[in-house]
């Protein structure tokens, strides 16, 4: 279906929008406040919850070793920056991981708690 279009020049803009008002309108299968996300309040333990894949899945193993990684450990595994890496770890948390910084004589290092059964 073509615009009509007179003698006179229309911008590409007016032809596209006249376009537009033509199509018809999709309604939503869900209202927006059904489509929310769950608070971070409710995020499930590490024990429910799922394993991220890619580079957060590596970021997760790093940290669940024994020794744990430090920021540098973690930058060199990802090729990420040091604030990116740190992103990372917060969203891990945000995602119900318990992570935390532990500080020995000789080293600064992310560790993934262990998880309380209640």
């Amino acid at each position: 279906m073509k615009p009509n279009i007179s003698k006179t020049r229309q911008s590409s803009r007016a032809v596209a929008k006249m376009a537009k008002s033509r199509r018809p309108v999709v309604q939503r299968s869900r209202p927006k406040a059904e489509r929310a996300r769950a608070p971070v309040a409710a995020a499930a333990t590490a024990a429910n919850q799922k394993h991220p894949t890619g580079k957060l899945g590596r970021v997760l193993n790093a940290v669940a070793a024994t020794q744990g990684a430090s920021l540098d450990e973690l930058v060199e595994l990802t090729g990420w920056q040091p604030h990116t890496a740190r992103a990372a770890l917060t969203r891990l948390r945000q995602r119900g991981f318990a992570v935390d910084l532990r500080e020995t004589a000789d080293r600064k290092a992310y560790h993934l708690a262990e998880v309380v059964s209640q």
